[in-house]
């Protein structure tokens, strides 16, 4: 070697020492095809590099050996070996953690020479080979997808994790056609066996990964798809005519050519009718050369499968390397025996056997892809937090819009999904190939309630199968193809049945007959986590269904199929998603933490939702100090969130129907107001608390006895006699005993219903505090007061309008057909005591722990039904109600209210301008002044709750706690402001997303 090309070369060795194979974040771009031929900057390090390796070393850099994980040093010492000494041009890693991913990457880029083309095959991202990274749903799944876009965001996100571990080639897309449901080899591997939607997906997806800096490699060539043997333990034969080729094999790879895409790989099987020899298209000059390269005119960079597989084998035993390169190959994978097939490589050379100049062209191509690509100038992959960074909130947010786009509707007679009447329905949720809790379950109890049933294998119990028939529907969830789940199918014999399959849509067509019966069929090709939770959703209609089947399945469905269901419901997406910042999730987490151990209260629930998707459902902390879990289905006191909420709603649905006016006197819908100071008030002054009305009323003072204490009953500070503290300098008679005379210690015929533990009341009781309402003296002045009274005279009118008990009202009309089962009033009555969160510790009129009766005085003594308070809900419940109210009206495909009405509640104002009609307003968080306007309505609640419904912004937030538990002398809840807080980290999350 003469002196001066030795200097070079080692001047760039030393320039390369700590280049890896990655991409430059800044200017890495992948080379098209077309840029292997091109001059210029890259092309002149190619050659300056070139002139400085021996015929050895370039020989070399045509190599990329497979080795399996091992970061240790025994790992580093094969690596440093192979890579420093052997001078491979690149490396495949096999099976392992994403930290002993990135820790080996680095090391080889450590001690390379010139930099090294780190290669992954991760048809579905680096999770087909990296343990611990996010696996996103197989090609067949994704076969489904009509938009294109969503599969180049795709390529992008795939691109960025293998920058982040250093990988600059990816051997996907897979473009093989699966037109033969037999093959054993591709299958779930292929977007399908429709040659135009193979070609579209294949190259919506290699776009994105180019674009995002990573070498995409399209294989198998010329096509692996209507094949029946596994090349990795045997020769595969494609027995298709030229012509057949032409309309089916290779449109994907001619479109992928087109487009002007870097890489391809040939695969090892026989294809006859191109080449009669038999030699496999990895190992053919006729296929590689003949084909791909002079009639195809691919220019770019052709990989050859891993010649370390059985079907890799040449006829006459020779050294496959050299085959593959004289078929025209340019990168040989997995070589069997790295050191030998270098050397007889080199030896072919040599010999004239392969000419200099091909081994030349291909080292050049490979050099030049690596300097366009950046590798000389890229940063090494850091190891620590590795799979944090995989994990990331985009790779949750893309493979949850991968789910719901892949879903496809097959069957839907009568429009049974979106699942409708969810009040009325006895629904049991049947999972055959899983446990009964499950995300699919979970989802679905989001919107419904049902009953869960789960099987791992049949068959199943005639028992079970008698009781999931006493229900009105069944929505069974189908994970597995085997002849048991098919019985099953048959044996579920309800009124209504949707079944929903997740599962490899190539392998189904043995459920066919089975799911005949079913009047509704989904079909998702894959069963991860985030498709039982669109499968669920797309139920109950909480995502649009716009797939269409990948491939036919005999007997259910034709290639094609489906048809689109469009969203009725809230839907659960990630903040991204609808344009939120991703870290809004963790900055709610940190604040509702901090109120928990803070002790503003013991638990809470949180839902964020935006365009009709809920991106925060969260719940934290205690049912109480020491108590049970906080979960989505607990149950709160939304004190006087009530008004907003029941009140407000049987009001719109009473006044959509006529039976009342807003400016009509009160007393013409309550006659004991008649003759009064009240008789002229009107319904709008009421809700707006424009009426003069008193904030409440002294309970306790109607409901304790008068002989049971002397002197007053409540004295400003403690004392003798007075030790039970009720308000800040407000203590308690300890003597004072609750009248007997309208309540009793246990149900009588006149005091049937449990106001509180051993407290009885019924109509003598919610006459007496109704009386008290009706006579209680008006202020002279109708300016805003904020008073719980106006909304008791409200539901009494409502009831007196409707005919109909308010409870019943608001549960038939509105939260039933909601599915917000959860919600209602008296809660002992038709939940579980034990998922309800207690309120306060009443040491003076109830003495006791409130749990499962409302904490508000008025309502308690009501009988638990008032207008008020009274209501206990969920925030998932208060969200469902926020969204139909942004809807207009409409929820569920179900119109509820109409939107003029709506419109007239929330859009009208107060003199003020800070009230709607019954609802409070607030304008922007981050807003200095009032120039915003007051846009924004809900309401808040005593016991520490919250909903607020923003139209601009089509947003939606509700938070439920019990921060009076155990008493409402608490300040730490005022001192920490949590509402506030995370309304204004809500807007902060609006503005930093955009």
């Amino acid at each position: 070697m003469k002196i001066p090309g030795f200097i070079r070369y080692m001047a760039l060795a030393c320039a390369c020492i700590v280049a890896i194979p990655g991409i430059n974040r800044a200017t890495g771009v992948t080379p098209s095809s077309s840029d292997f031929e091109e001059a210029g900057e890259s092309a002149r390090w190619a050659d300056s590099v070139m002139a400085s390796m021996s015929l050895r070393d370039r020989v070399a850099q045509l190599m990329v050996p497979r080795f399996d994980i091992a970061y240790n040093a025994a790992g580093q010492s094969q690596l440093r070996n192979v890579v420093a000494r052997q001078k491979v041009g690149g490396i495949l890693l096999g099976k392992g953690k994403a930290s002993d991913y990135a820790g080996l990457i680095d090391f080889a880029g450590s001690v390379a020479a010139v930099p090294l083309m780190v290669t992954l095959d991760g048809e579905w991202g680096p999770a087909m080979r990296v343990t611990d990274a996010p696996r996103f749903p197989y090609n067949i799944c994704l076969g489904a997808i009509a938009d294109d876009n969503l599969l180049y965001d795709y390529g992008r996100e795939v691109a960025r994790q293998c920058r982040e571990l250093g990988i600059g080639v990816d051997f996907a897309p897979v473009l093989d056609v699966n037109s033969n449901p037999r093959n054993p080899v591709i299958g779930y591997r292929s977007f399908g066996e429709d040659p135009e939607r193979v070609s579209r997906l294949g190259v919506a997806f290699s776009r994105g990964l180019a674009d995002g800096g990573v070498m995409p490699v399209g294989k198998h060539f010329p096509g692996h798809g209507d094949t029946d043997t596994d090349s990795h333990h045997a020769l595969p034969v494609l027995n298709r005519t030229a012509q057949q080729l032409e309309q089916t094999e290779l449109v994907p790879f001619r479109d992928y050519i087109a487009a002007g895409m870097p890489g391809i790989m040939t695969g090892h099987l026989t294809v006859p009718a191109l080449d009669p020899t038999g030699t496999p298209a990895s190992l053919s000059p006729a296929i590689t050369t003949g084909l791909l390269k002079k009639r195809m005119k691919f220019n770019g960079i052709v990989f050859t499968d891993a010649l370390a597989m059985k079907g890799a084998k040449t006829s006459d035993e020779a050294n496959n390397c050299v085959a593959a390169l004289k078929a025209g190959a340019d990168v040989l994978l997995q070589p069997r025996s790295l050191v030998s097939d270098i050397q007889a490589v080199v030896a072919a050379v040599k010999s004239g056997e392969i000419s200099e100049k091909q081994v030349n062209n291909s080292c050049r191509k490979i050099l030049v892809w690596k300097h366009r690509s950046g590798l000389v100038n890229s940063a090494r992959p850091k190891v620590a937090g590795i799979a944090s960074r995989l994990n990331s909130d985009a790779a949750k947010d893309m493979i949850e819009r991968l789910a719901e786009a892949s879903m496809v509707c097959v069957r839907n007679d009568g429009g049974l999904i979106p699942v409708g009447a969810l009040s009325d329905r006895k629904i049991a949720v049947v999972t055959l190939g899983a446990a009964a809790e499950n995300t699919f379950s979970e989802y679905c109890r989001k919107y419904a309630r049902i009953t869960a049933y789960g099987f791992t294998t049949g068959p199943i119990p005639a028992a079970k199968i008698a009781e999931i028939n006493k229900s009105d529907l069944a929505i069974v969830l189908v994970t597995t193809s085997s002849s048991w789940a098919a019985a099953a199918l048959k044996q579920i014999d309800t009124r209504s049945k949707v079944a929903v399959v997740l599962a490899n849509p190539i392998k189904i067509s043995g459920l066919s007959a089975a799911l005949g019966s079913y009047g509704a069929v989904l079909v998702g090709g894959d069963d991860i986590k985030a498709m039982r939770k669109a499968a669920a959703q797309a139920v109950f209609g909480g995502i649009d269904v716009t797939g269409r089947m990948p491939v036919a399945v005999p007997g259910l469905a034709p290639l094609g199929a489906g048809s689109d269901i469009v969203c009725t419901r809230l839907g659960y997406a990630s903040p991204q998603a609808v344009g939120l910042d991703p870290d809004l999730t963790r900055r709610i987490d940190s604040i509702a933490r901090a109120g928990v151990a803070s002790g503003a209260y013991p638990g809470c629930q949180v839902v964020v939702a935006r365009r009709g998707r809920v991106v925060v459902d969260a719940a934290y902390g205690k049912l109480e100090r020491g108590g049970a879990d906080v979960t989505g289905e607990t149950l709160y006191d939304v004190a006087s969130m009530t008004k907003a909420t029941a009140t407000v709603a049987g009001l719109m649905k009473a006044y959509d129907e006529g039976l009342f006016r807003l400016d009509d006197p009160i007393s013409q819908y309550i006659p004991e107001l008649t003759d009064t100071e009240k008789s002229d008030l009107t319904p709008s002054q009421l809700l707006y608390h424009e009426s003069g009305m008193p904030a409440i009323i002294n309970v306790s003072k109607v409901m304790m006895d008068p002989a049971s204490y002397t002197g007053p009953l409540t004295k400003g500070r403690q004392t003798a006699g007075y030790g039970i503290r009720i308000a800040s300098r407000v203590y308690g008679n300890s003597s004072a005993r609750m009248r007997r005379d309208i309540t009793s210690l246990s149900a009588t015929k006149d005091n049937p219903i449990e106001i509180a533990s051993g407290i009885y009341g019924g109509t003598t009781l919610r006459d007496t505090i109704m009386s008290r309402i009706y006579q209680a003296p008006l202020r002279a002045s109708k300016s805003f007061r904020y008073s719980c009274l106006n909304f008791c005279l409200l539901m009494e009118m409502e009831e007196n309008v409707t005919g109909t008990d308010h409870a019943r009202w608001v549960r038939s009309e509105i939260f039933g057909p909601l599915g917000a089962w959860h919600t209602g009033f008296r809660p002992r009555e038709y939940y579980s005591l034990s998922k309800i969160a207690p309120t306060e510790n009443d040491a003076f009129l109830r003495r006791q722990t409130v749990r499962g009766y409302v904490h508000d005085e008025i309502a308690a003594f009501s009988g638990g039904v008032q207008g008020n308070a009274g209501l206990f809900s969920t925030a998932s419940d208060v969200a469902k109600y926020s969204q139909m109210l942004l809807n207009g009206g409409v929820y569920g495909g179900e119109r509820l209210l109409s939107a003029a009405t709506v419109r007239k509640f929330t859009d009208s104002r107060s003199q003020g301008g800070k009230r709607a009609l019954g609802f409070d307003l607030m304008g922007n968080p981050l807003s200095k002044d009032d120039t915003d306007g007051y846009s924004i309505f809900g309401h808040t609640g005593f016991t520490g709750t919250c909903f607020w419904i923003d139209p601009e912004n089509e947003l939606i937030f509700v938070f439920l706690s019990n921060r009076v538990n155990p008493s409402r002398h608490n300040r730490a809840f005022t001192r920490l402001n949590p509402r506030g807080l995370m309304m204004k980290a809500i807007y902060e999350s609006i503005k930093g997303a955009s």
